[in-house]
């Protein structure tokens, strides 16, 4: 069911019209991202326009009719502070749109600047990529600094301090992103280079970051499990001795929502474990699953008890 107040996306996108702030209205979008994993607050679901303007749908619940790469028709209820969200209430408030419109180009590198580095894997930009300003550096990860209200301390902030150094703000970046552009956040899932330094492997080099490779983004997988090899073999960053954390940051953040919920894949071996037994892959080798589907989908073969990886 329409609003009588129809606008376009990339009306919310301009500041004089922070008027439809709070508004319900109808817009017309490109499903650009899947949300397989309920937050908190819901499932979040990123559209775009022809123009790569966008808008984060927000729902309670899971939307099981919509499929990514189809334009929906969007009624809801703009968010009164972030009018670039928008929160719908049940399916019939997105239907599918017969308008025939061609698909958004598919570009895969971006300019923008820096506007702020919120900890060591997630910055903010100046410009808008692919309607959003949020980007989580794709495939790497950082210890927490506000997970569920808690820190992981020391590691955290150093990984954040470090990634300010590399990232001052206003500093260029060349943002390159993958078949799977955006996270159940909403965030943008990117590599950030600058003057042709891929920052994301500069990190793990340090030792600030681990390989968090989530299929199917397995783009630099090589690459990234050699850096993590050599930061543990020169005992940098978290893999000090001296200072070790005590939980890697997935690991930390299954540890709080109850346990690991991922089947772990060997990229080397093409087998994979249960959940549970995440820690038998070696990390230089670890792929993430959301589902067993997506392991036997990409051609990987269960392990079993009598087998290791």
């Amino acid at each position: 069911m329409k609003s009588d107040l129809e606008v376009r996306i990339a009306e919310l996108a301009m500041q004089d019209r922070s008027d439809l702030k709070g508004s319900e209205v109808t817009v017309s979008g490109f499903l650009a991202g899947e949300a397989e994993e309920p937050l908190e607050d819901g499932y979040n679901y990123p559209f775009i326009d022809e123009n790569m303007n966008g808008i984060l749908v927000k729902s309670q619940q899971k939307l099981n009719h919509l499929e990514r790469g189809k334009w929906f028709n969007i009624t809801g209820m703009l968010d009164s502070t972030h009018q670039q969200e928008m929160h719908v209430t049940s399916e019939a408030n997105v239907e599918p749109s017969h308008s025939h419109k061609a698909t958004p180009p598919q570009e895969k590198q971006f300019i923008s600047s820096v506007k702020k580095v919120v900890d060591g894997d997630t910055i903010h930009l100046e410009t808008p990529v692919l309607g959003t300003t949020k980007v989580r550096f794709v495939s790497i990860d950082t210890p927490e600094t506000n997970y569920q209200g808690q820190s992981q301390g020391y590691h955290a902030e150093e990984a954040t301090r470090q990634l300010e150094y590399l990232l001052p703000l206003g500093e260029r970046v060349d943002i390159h992103v993958g078949d799977e552009p955006f996270d159940q956040y909403g965030r943008l899932l990117a590599v950030v280079v600058k003057n042709e330094q891929n920052i994301n492997l500069e990190m793990i080099e340090l030792g600030m970051a681990v390989p968090y490779f989530i299929y199917p983004n397995l783009v630099n997988f090589n690459e990234y499990g050699e850096a993590v090899v050599r930061a543990k073999e020169f005992c940098k960053g978290i893999w000090n001795p001296e200072r070790p954390i005590d939980e890697l940051p997935y690991e930390f953040r299954f540890n709080k929502r109850g346990g690991p919920n991922k089947f772990v894949g060997h990229h080397a071996t093409k087998m994979y474990v249960e959940p549970s037994k995440w820690e038998s892959v070696p990390i230089e080798y670890r792929v993430f699953f959301l589902n067993e589907k997506d392991a036997k989908d990409a051609g990987y073969d269960k392990v079993q008890d009598s087998n290791q990886c």
